[in-house]
């Protein structure tokens, strides 16, 4: 092989493939036709003298070859196109952007009424419900689908960067006219008594389980599963069910729902919310300043 006669591009269209697992979503992220894609991996393939994928129905497989090309292309793409970001240009009183961000449900409302600047009604903001599992996170970053994710969870893969924001205790509330609300809870109310917990699974395990003392065996009457820590609130709020949310977040909701706030009888650990993006974001302007807003909002 000459490398001066080499076409670097085909780099950029392999790392694509791989990030998105498809030649088809390879293509809308490049906004290229499938055609092309193929066409391109076709072209590197013969000139590696490799074959790189192997083609199902909808997805293609990395051979063991893509991986290794992969994990030494990868670090130079991503300094490549973090320095060539980092030239762009931003200006948040005149420039045109929108922002996505993934982020839990509780944080919705400070968002959308903080984010949206006053100046600028050309800067605008998606926001979208937590992610579900690691692997859907890691690929909205990858793909630049989404500017940033804010999860209890360090999502990991080698291309993100993270950020701690803060880091808040987990309490238990109930509504104001349950049995304990007064007296609050034992160990043995706590493993008995019916509650409402997060439908949110990290490592194929609940989410609060990953927060427990592990050298403890605790029982749970799990009898109601909720797509956030808000809507535990809103069903704990008009039934004898008990969740677990934040301290802030049941301080700001008490009264507007009615609810006691309570200690937990076991050892829980603070739960941390982390911001989380593509490391090729680091140095881009418009990045930059959409992280220091986010960090102001919820770091207070």
């Amino acid at each position: 092989m000459d490398f001066s006669k080499f076409d670097l591009n085909l780099f950029k269209v392999f790392a694509k493939v791989m990030e998105t697992g498809s030649y088809a979503d390879a293509s809308e992220a490049l906004d290229v036709s499938p055609p092309a894609i193929s066409l391109a991996m076709g072209r590197l393939q013969k000139t590696l003298g490799a074959e790189l994928f192997t083609r199902g129905s909808s997805t293609v497989q990395p051979t063991a070859a893509a991986i290794a090309l992969y994990d030494h292309i990868r670090t130079e793409l991503l300094t490549f196109e973090s320095v060539i970001n980092s030239f762009d240009t931003f200006d948040p009183a005149s420039s045109t952007k929108q922002f996505s961000i993934c982020i839990p449900e509780e944080f919705h409302t400070l968002l959308l009424q903080e984010l949206p600047s006053s100046n600028n009604s050309n800067l605008t903001h998606s926001l979208l419900e937590q992610v579900q599992n690691e692997s859907h996170g890691i690929s909205l970053l990858r793909n630049r689908s989404i500017d940033l994710v804010i999860d209890s969870f360090v999502l990991d893969d080698k291309s993100l960067q993270h950020e701690l924001l803060f880091e808040d205790d987990i309490v238990i509330v109930v509504a104001n006219s349950h049995s304990h609300s007064k007296t609050g809870f034992s160990l043995q109310d706590y493993q008995t008594l019916p509650q409402s917990v997060l439908s949110l699974r990290r490592n194929n395990n609940l989410a609060l389980e990953l927060f427990f003392n592990k050298r403890l065996e605790i029982k749970r009457n799990i009898v109601n599963e909720a797509s956030s820590m808000l809507a535990n609130m809103m069903v704990v709020s008009g039934t004898q069910l008990f969740c677990h949310t934040t301290r802030s977040l049941a301080e700001r909701y008490q009264q507007t729902l009615g609810l006691s706030i309570l200690s937990a009888p076991i050892e829980l650990k603070r739960i941390p919310f982390y911001m989380q993006w593509h490391k090729t974001n680091t140095s881009s302007p418009a990045h930059l300043w959409l992280r220091e807003r986010v960090r102001a909002l919820l770091k207070t």
